[in-house]
């Protein structure tokens, strides 16, 4: 692989984009195969946003498939993808915590603030880490000949 060709900086980081989107697809392959294959669908305190739940599901998977297949082909388009599928993931959780605290009778801060620590922690995190080792060449590589830093 050529230096200029990379997209991340590390092998690390090739290996942790890998596993967290890998771990992401899981997670929403499982859950559509349960609603729309085994006939689960959602609860009933999800009724009112099930059709965004759903378009949802439809737009998250793809874009995480999209963004697998471009790590491995070395794609720059990876980011974009990974991107928008952070920010769509955003609003998924948000329709989820939405649904979830509407039912809930004791309206406590502790559920607000572990709503956000986890999604800090689980999806925001680990993405903001990932566009930290994008690998972007300094110059044009004709003034850097022989001043190889890696």
């Amino acid at each position: 692989m050529l230096h200029e060709e990379r997209i991340l900086k590390h092998k690390f980081a090739y290996f942790f984009a890998i596993i967290f989107v890998l771990c992401w697809i899981i997670f929403f392959a499982y859950n559509m195969f349960n609603i729309f294959l085994r006939g689960y669908g959602l609860k009933e305190e999800y009724n009112t946003f099930k059709i965004l739940i759903y378009v949802l599901y439809f737009l998250i998977l793809p874009l995480l498939t999209a963004t697998f297949i471009c790590i491995f082909k070395e794609s720059r388009r990876m980011f974009l993808y990974l991107n928008i599928s952070l920010f769509l993931m955003l609003i998924f959780h948000t329709v989820i915590f939405n649904g979830k605290y509407q039912k809930i009778q004791n309206h406590t801060t502790k559920y607000l603030f572990s709503f956000i620590l986890l999604n800090v922690l689980f999806v925001v995190g680990p993405v903001v880490i990932i566009n930290f080792f994008k690998h972007s060449p300094i110059g044009d590589g004709i003034e850097n000949i022989g001043k190889h830093e890696d």
